[in-house]
């Protein structure tokens, strides 16, 4: 319980000073700092594979979906058809890279925070400026990734090599037939 409390305040102090620094240097990353530090902290807090298999994979499900908004806004039409091929080919994506990454055992949970920190944050700016999703999808993916890396990084540093999630080690009894030797 103490362990899951010292790293929430630190993530709540990443999540502070990331917004003041941001601000005070004007890089704009103060609307994206909630959803990223804490998107980076839970992939770091899970105790799910190793941290940079929860890494990569969340990388693979960021990237997919910054690929579906392109291919939203340069291929697909504006439609409920259009945004369900995105998803589609976005969940895909996913899918196929946990598939291949079975040799680094690629979570699939993590695929999809990313993909979901990335089509919430940048879904109203997407429709704002359709256009221009190469510059504004660019910007808000530095931001965020930005954001991430300091949520992650909090993580899995105030967990050291365990994790918050990591459940107790359980002590158990032999059973009879475990305790007879031949």
């Amino acid at each position: 319980m103490r362990a899951s409390m010292f790293t929430g305040v630190l993530v709540t102090i990443a999540v502070v000073v990331l917004i003041a620094v941001s601000s005070a240097l004007g890089l704009q990353i103060e609307q994206y700092a909630l959803a990223g530090v804490l998107a980076g902290a839970v992939v770091g807090l899970v105790a799910d594979r190793s941290p940079w298999a929860r890494l990569l994979a969340f990388v693979v499900g960021f990237v997919a979906a910054w690929v579906g908004f392109v291919l939203r806004a340069a291929l697909l039409p504006d439609t409920d058809g259009g945004r369900a091929a995105a998803a589609v080919i976005t969940l895909a994506i996913c899918l196929v890279a946990v598939a291949i990454g079975r040799g680094t055992r690629l979570p699939m949970w993590a695929t999809f925070v990313g993909v979901l920190l990335f089509a919430a944050a940048y879904e109203a700016g997407f429709l704002a400026a359709e256009p221009e999703v190469a510059t504004t999808s660019l910007d808000a993916a530095t931001s965020l990734l930005v954001a991430v890396a300091v949520g992650y990084v909090v993580a899995v540093l105030s967990t050291g090599t365990r994790s918050v999630a990591t459940p107790p080690a359980r002590t158990t009894e032999a059973t009879t037939e475990q305790k007879v030797t031949l």
